[in-house]
């Protein structure tokens, strides 16, 4: 509390302030953690704190003083826990009272639950399922209550910490839970020495790791060890997370056990079940152990736990997860030498979304192998080459047969793209070109030169070969299910077209019959969906009458039709379709007039074939109005007759596909798309719209320039938030060039007048099918097909965003002084990371170890970093100082080799520079013993803060590291990432919740499914996965590895999942790839497509020298093996040793592969084998020589770019140059001012010459300039030249530069120039479309105002309201009025609220009127039902709410007596009441700040103060003081009718304000 005898004429200190302060200080240490000073200090793992302790008491106690409160809520928090446990005891009395009262039912049930009692195969069923089962104990259990020192014996039973908030709860009501020894006591069980987890140990181990407190210096306080007895796990070797995992998926499975037991009893009488033969006896019990859970769980939990029937059949079936997934309709017949053709021509087609696989295939860099050696083509082909290669027969062949045998391998050998890209090598031929990204280097000729004959020049360097990418493969197997797709319509076409054939057989209609065995024949040419769209639209006018359908559909036999396709057929026929139509609708007159037309629509499709007037129209005798009078008696019908004829007819013209072919080759090739903004997108879509600036105004551009963008995605998304206009279609000239073709082939040349009255006839005809029917049909089509190209474009950006992560190398730091080259880089990598926070939470640094399970956490509590720019303090604080020493302390313990510092805000980046820095100066001085001995230096390096932050938020990392705080899961997650980033990726891509889609991507991912966009990244993560490997014993021991094993070919969420499951039950580890074979029943097709990529290598914990196979820590797949032992033999020579000793030396050796000819030996073994495996060949030569390399590009630290854009997150999207912002000024130096964005945090800074037009200088630009001064400026560049991280430090570096100068910031045209000069159709200027809407918009506004500024007479009958506007009411109080003067008015436009204009003050020179805003309740109109009309609208609502000055309401009254009475009367007493105290001086705010100023230069000790009316806010007054020299402070006063609102609180009379200020005037 301030000192009272500073200030002036101070009163007597009243309110309990500090006693109130006291016990919210109680309520923070009792129900938070206790920290240090700084908070969250120390080197701890912090328990959650307790939530709920003591808060109500703290209410009841709160008027005692701090001693008293914090007694009330010791002894409280005891009660309140006391009555619970009572609460409990109650419960259970009457619980029993009810038992003995009541019938034997309660007692049978009893009975019957103690009955059901479960034998260890039940247990192991259901655990093996992920069913979490608390087993019954054999004896009886008993409660152990614990003493809380009470002296009257009150017990209470608190659940143990850790918990979440349902477990408790279940803690709470049902008593605790197996293996916490404090709350359940056993009578002793054998126990099983093989599955027994000392937990002794374990934690003798973490002893110097888990810390419950720290105190005030941050120094561990250590809880006493409680000894814990040996958990057995009864069901194997189960990791905690998979037990976790399946409780948080099924919860209490008490229903689950009763309906289990039951199943058993049936089955009981069964002694030796018998099985299927194909199926095993495990995964039988499997089944039925989900049959269990179907019964009982949600579906969604099901589903999203694989657990569903259909999950078990996709486990269980031989075939890769993920093909099983696709649900490609299966077809009759497979031709793949025509599917082979299809997908060859889409390669080549200049309209196919994937025009990459085209570039990859034409720039023709593939390895090849000749003599031992792979070589690759230097340069890519010239577009000479390229014609020279599509010309040459023999490379097509050769590229088709490539096409056909993957296709094969595809379908018929389930093979994913990855086993056929890396084992099936030699049949892939040109389908395995390199895109000009993953091409390695290759030797030159100079090179080639020094090496004395040991390379070639244009040999590729092994060591420089990379992750690849499979873009043409990838291409097949999506033509390929769109072939598939595309097979099954024309198939189940030609069902429906043969059905119709025999109805019209049955008929007897030759001109259908005709027509649809014409369609029928056409099926087989159609390649393409719109063919058969066409052919789908001519049928519909050819097909018969539903009844005539549905007998013939009867009389087929299954053989013909099967049930299913039955079912379909008749339910289409449901649906009305144009054929079906026409006939309700098609009369006598209609026939004989569309006879008179002279050409059907077959024979105009004839001539359009033909290019000449094949067919020529037959003119009738007399005039088409003269017929239509003879047909139609009514005169008023003939006009309507005579257009339902041309839309017959132009119905019959439209459905012919050679005239839609036509149309439609002239609408793609000349279509173009125009834009216009709406008025809304005019003001939101400005130069610098991350998604919608480049397309907000576009003239005519042309279809071709959309294909291979998302620009049209763009426009679908612009058009459906209504922020644009799009139009599309053909030039005027071209359509009127289409007309006159078709017309030249369908008009008659008579000349006589029935010739001409025909042809205007057959004119309109033209008319309606082009403009009416075909061109709008198109117009959909293409939407349709530049929607998909756009996906196409915005999945490519994913597939190659998510690929830049998964295939960059781990931090692999350079040894120092490295005599062998193999051990330049260090594989052990010791990783430390940062994460920064504000102090709640503390910067927290993170530990891993080799496995990356976190070791030791340290949290510094006041790194809190500092705003940009800002200068350092001149001397470091002692607790600042505390926590470097403590962190370099931290850094010697550990010695890692690199720090990850997580990039999330400028505001840390003084930690990093600074803070750590220094740590990290003093281990080197103090400590250098404890720098890394390989590289003898200690790293930091910035680091991308997104994965990790989208782990530490998922599920995964809650569920390992439940009672970790998010800055200690993130930091986990940042340190992985440095170690293993595809594994991260994987995990956050095979998990449930599919985190990785929150990745930013591209601007338009959002408007992309979730499907689409999983599918893309899947694609990459698969691609990388599998050249990477997965070692799997490591998998099986650290969850956060085990989530690639789902992106391994053939593999999927639920064989991964099976796999693992099936490791950890026998043992936990493998020796041998065929082990995963046999333990998991894995079928030889899904083993043929993983085993590649399952890596089983020798690791100290896990598996023997002895027992390690080095070929099962290779690529080279098993069915390769027979290679290896054969080259074997070729080295080291036949029958020396044995097969076994032989690979050993082999691996151990393989420079004695150079004794071998590497072509002679493939050669033999593909005669012997029947396969090719050239290429497979040199792959096993150069596995021996460096198994497992790693191929991912190494490890680069991020570049200045990169830095900003992870330091300013979201907001990099936004930071356009040219874009105006909102700054705010922190310094003004000599030559540039320096601002923080308002919406980022961004540093930026202003040049002098760039702050005014005028030259102003430094003086000047100081106080035009001050700091906290906001601003608007244009952002002039970012990341300016010159300006580098690495040589100034992002804490002391602005990013952006600004500009203030007015002409500048007026000039947006300049901006939206350079969008014309990037697109030259996009056009700056306006239409006149655009002009005309903005006038009317105008225009409307202007009515609408005029409308509000209205002022309606309200029917209020009451001597203080006048129907005046509130301006002549101001006026007349300014002439003539006094304090207290007030009279009620309407509101402009308004009906529901009225005006209270008060005279609130006259000063010396001004008066000051205030408004206070009276909101009207519901009318009595509406209360009695009766409606509103003008009148009822009119009248006062009831009740009356008056707002204040502030906006919040002062109080609710019946009528406008009630508010003279008992809010304006008080009101102004109490206005009257502090104009007449002492302190209260008049004046305006200049001049009575200078009189507060003097004060305090005459009395320096004391504070003065005054009180004054607010001239700039009307109804307002203001405290006015002064506590340091700085400006003096003005603090608002609201009169209310019941006191004073100040600092949010209500004082009944001035002084008690004054006082309750003056205690505390120097809080905020």
């Amino acid at each position: 509390m301030a000192d009272a005898s500073r200030f002036v004429d101070v009163a007597a200190e009243e309110t309990s302030s500090e006693e109130e302060e006291g016990l919210r200080s109680t309520d923070n240490d009792v129900g938070g953690e206790k920290t240090g000073s700084e908070g969250g200090k120390g080197n701890v793992l912090a328990d959650p704190p307790k939530e709920g302790v003591g808060e109500d008491v703290v209410v009841k106690e709160e008027k005692k003083g701090s001693e008293d409160g914090n007694r009330a809520l010791e002894k409280g928090t005891k009660f309140v826990d006391d009555l619970d446990e009572e609460e409990e005891e109650e419960e259970e009395d009457d619980s029993d009272e009810e038992e003995e009262d009541g019938d034997d039912e309660p007692k049978k049930r009893k009975r019957d639950e103690e009955e059901l009692e479960l034998d260890e195969d039940d247990y192991a069923l259901l655990a093996e399922q992920g069913v979490v089962v608390q087993r019954q104990k054999s004896g009886k259990l008993k409660r152990i209550r614990k003493k809380t020192g009470d002296d009257d014996g009150n017990e209470q039973h608190n659940a143990p910490e850790g918990l979440t908030a349902e477990e408790a709860l279940k803690h709470k009501l049902f008593g605790g839970y197996e293996g916490i020894e404090d709350d359940i006591a056993e009578e002793p069980q054998e126990e099983d020495a093989d599955v027994g987890i000392d937990v002794d140990e374990e934690e003798d181990e973490m002893a110097d790791f888990i810390v419950d407190e720290v105190d005030e210096d941050g120094e561990p306080v250590r809880r006493k060890k409680t000894k814990k007895k040996k958990v057995v796990s009864t069901t194997g070797v189960v990791s905690n997370h998979a037990l976790r995992e399946a409780q948080e998926i099924f919860g209490d499975v008490t229903g689950l056990l009763e309906e289990y037991e039951q199943m058993k009893e049936a089955r009981a009488a069964e002694e030796a079940p018998v099985q299927e033969e194909n199926e095993p006896g495990e995964d039988r019990e499997q089944s039925k152990a989900i049959e269990i859970a179907a019964k009982h769980f949600d579906p969604e939990i099901l589903k999203e736990s694989y657990l569903t029937r259909k999950d078990e059949t996709i486990r269980r079936v031989d075939a890769p997860e993920r093909m099983q997934m696709q649900e490609i309709p299966q077809l009759q017949y497979v031709d793949y030498d025509q599917e082979a053709r299809w997908i060859y021509d889409q390669l080549f087609s200049s309209n196919a979304p994937q025009r990459l696989a085209k570039t990859i295939l034409e720039q023709g860099r593939k390895e090849e192998v000749r003599n031992g050696r792979l070589f690759m083509r230097a340069e890519p082909r010239t577009p000479k080459m390229i014609q020279e290669w599509r010309d040459s027969e023999q490379e097509q062949i050769a590229l088709l047969a490539a096409i056909r045998d993957v296709l094969y391998f595809l379908r018929e050998d389930n093979l994913e793209v990855p086993t056929i890209a890396m084992y099936r090598k030699d049949y892939c031929g040109e389908l395995l070109n390199y895109r000009a990204e993953d091409v390695p280097s290759l030797v030159s000729h100079d090179e080639a030169a020094r090496s004395d004959g040991n390379l070639v020049a244009g040999q590729v360097k092994l060591e420089s070969r990379l992750l690849r990418r499979w873009d043409i493969l990838w291409a097949v197997e999506t033509w390929d299910v769109k072939w598939r797709f595309l097979q099954h319509r024309c198939e189940t076409l030609v069902k429906t077209y043969n059905v119709a054939l025999s109805a019209a057989r049955n008929l007897g209609d030759e001109m259908k019959i005709q027509g649809i065995q014409v369609c029928l024949d056409r099926i087989a040419e159609s390649s393409t969906s719109e063919q058969l769209n066409d052919l789908d639209a001519k049928f519909q006018l050819l097909q018969p009458h539903q009844d005539a359908m549905t007998e013939a559909i009867e009389a087929m036999s299954l053989d013909e039709l099967d049930t299913s396709q039955r079912s379909r057929l008749l339910s289409r026929l449901r649906k009305p379709s144009s054929g079906m139509g026409r006939l309700g609708r098609k009369k006598s007159y209609h026939e004989k007039l569309m006879e008179g037309i002279g050409m059907s629509a077959e024979e105009l499709s004839d001539n359009i074939m033909s290019n000449y007037k094949k067919y020529a129209p037959v003119d009738p005798r007399s005039p088409a109005s003269e017929m239509l009078v003879e047909l139609v008696e009514e005169q008023s019908n003939r006009d309507m007759v005579m257009r339902e004829v041309i839309r017959l007819a132009a119905e019959d013209i439209a459905a012919e596909p050679e005239l839609r072919k036509l149309v439609r080759d002239m609408y793609r090739s000349s279509a173009s798309i125009s834009t216009i903004p709406t008025i809304d997108g005019a003001r939101v879509v400005d130069p610098f719209h991350p998604k919608f600036a480049h397309i907000k105004r576009l003239r005519s551009k042309p279809l071709a320039l959309f294909y291979g963008t998302s620009d049209f995605l763009a426009i679908n998304a612009a058009e459906e938030d209504g922020l644009i206009k799009l139009s599309m279609g053909m030039p005027e000239a071209q359509k009127s060039q289409l007309s006159s073709q078709l017309q030249d082939l369908f008009l008659s040349e008579g000349v006589n007048a029935a010739a001409q009255s025909w042809n205007d006839v057959r004119r309109g005809i033209i008319y309606v099918a082009l403009n009416e029917i075909i061109l709008p049909f198109l117009e959909q089509e293409l939407r349709v097909h530049l929607l998909s190209e756009a996906r196409e474009c915005v999945k490519h950006s994913c597939r190659e965003s998510i690929w830049e992560r998964v295939s960059s190398a781990p931090y692999r730091p350079k040894a120092v002084n490295a005599s062998d080259p193999d051990e330049e880089t260090i594989s052990e990598v010791r990783v430390m990371s940062c994460v920064c926070g504000p102090g709640q939470p503390p910067t927290t640094f993170v530990m891993l170890d080799a496995a990356g399970q976190l070791v030791d956490i340290l949290m510094c509590g006041t790194f809190v970093g500092r705003p940009p720019l800002k200068r350092p303090e001149p001397s470091t604080p002692t607790k600042v100082r505390d926590d470097i020493e403590r962190l370099a302390k931290f850094i010697a313990k550990h010695s890692p080799h690199i720090l990850a510092f997580s990039a999330s805000s400028f505001n840390y980046a003084s930690i990093k520079d600074e803070l750590i820095q220094e740590a990290i100066n003093q281990v080197v001085d103090d400590m250098p013993g404890s720098l890394p001995v390989e590289t003898g230096m200690i790293e930091v390096v910035w680091c991308e803060p997104s994965v990790a932050k989208l782990w530490a938020l998922s599920a995964l990392s809650t569920r390992e590291l439940r009672e970790q705080p998010q800055n200690v899961r993130e930091g986990v997650a940042l340190a992985r990432y440095m170690k293993d980033p595809a594994a991260v990726v994987a995990a956050l891509a095979g998990s449930h919740g599919k985190e990785v889609l929150s990745l930013s991507q591209h601007p338009l991912q959002d408007y992309l499914s979730k499907e689409e966009r999983m599918g893309a990244m899947s694609e990459s993560i698969i691609t990388a996965v599998n050249q990477i490997g997965v070692d799997v014993n490591l998998a099986v021991l650290n969850e956060w590895l085990s989530w690639s094993l789902q992106f391994v070919s053939g593999l999927g969420p639920r064989k991964a999942k099976a796999t693992l499951n099936a490791i950890i039950k026998s043992g936990g580890a493998v020796q041998a790839r065929r082990e995963i074979m046999d333990l998991s029943n894995m079928g030889k097709v899904v083993f043929s497509n993983c085993a590649g990529s399952l890596r089983i290598v020798e690791h100290a914990n896990v598996i023997g020298e002895n027992d390690f196979e080095p070929i099962d820590g290779t690529r080279i797949h098993p069915e390769d093996y027979e290679l290896v032992r054969e080259l074997a033999k070729s080295a080291l020579g036949q029958g020396i040793l044995e097969e076994e000793l032989m690979i050993d030396k082999l691996f151990n050796d393989p420079a004695v592969l150079h004794k071998v000819d590497a072509d002679i030996l493939a050669a033999e073994m593909e005669n012997q084998m029947q396969v090719k495996k050239h290429a497979n060949f040199m792959d096993v030569i150069l596995e021996i020589q460096h198994p497992y390399r790693d191929m991912r590009r190494q490890w680069q630290k991020p570049t200045t770019a990169q830095i900003f854009n992870y330091l300013a997150g979201e907001s990099a999207s936004f930071l356009r140059r040219g874009r105006l912002v909102q700054a705010t000024v922190k310094f003004v130096y000599r030559d540039f001012v320096v601002v923080i964005l308002d919406e980022s945090g961004i540093p930026g800074f202003i040049d002098h010459f760039d702050v005014s037009d005028q030259n102003l200088g430094y003086n000047e630009v100081r106080d035009l300039l001050q700091p906290g001064a906001s601003l608007t400026a244009r952002i002039v560049d970012i990341l300016p030249q010159g300006k580098s991280l690495d040589d100034i430090g992002p804490s002391r570096l602005a990013f952006v530069q600004l500009c203030t100068r007015g002409s500048v910031l007026q000039n947006n045209a300049a901006y939206e120039q350079e969008l014309e000069a990037r697109d030259l159709f996009y056009s700056s200027a306006k239409t006149e479309q655009e002009v005309a809407a903005e006038r009317a918009q105008r225009q409307r506004a202007a009515e609408i105002a005029k409308q509000k500024d209205k002022t309606f007479s309200r029917l209020v009958n009451h001597n203080m309201f006048q129907n005046r506007d509130v301006k002549e009411v101001d006026l007349e109080f300014q002439g003539h009025g006094s304090q207290g003067d007030f009279l009620f008015t309407p509101v402009s436009g308004k009906f529901d609220r009225i005006l209270l204009t008060l005279f609130f003050h006259r000063g010396m020179e001004s008066v000051v009127v205030s408004h206070y805003l009276i909101r009207e309740g519901e009318k009595e109109s509406v209360r009695t039902g009766k409606g509103q009309s003008m009148a009822s609208k009119l009248q006062l609502g009831k009740p009356l709410t008056v707002i204040g000055i502030d906006g919040t309401p002062i109080g609710t009254y019946e009528d406008l007596d009630e508010i003279c009475g008992r809010c304006i009367d008080p009101l102004v007493r109490n206005m009257l009441a502090i104009t007449g105290h002492p302190k209260f001086r008049e004046g305006y705010e200049e001049g009575l700040e200078k009189v507060v100023k003097s004060a305090r230069e005459a009395k320096p000790n004391v504070v003065p103060y005054l009180l004054a009316v607010s001239y700039r806010h009307p109804g307002a007054y203001y405290l006015c003081y002064l506590v340091s020299r700085n400006r003096p402070r003005r603090e608002y006063i609201f009169p209310l009718p019941d006191g004073y609102k100040f600092r949010d609180r209500i004082f009944n009379n001035v002084d008690h304000m004054l006082n309750w200020w003056k205690s505390n005037c120097f809080k905020k």
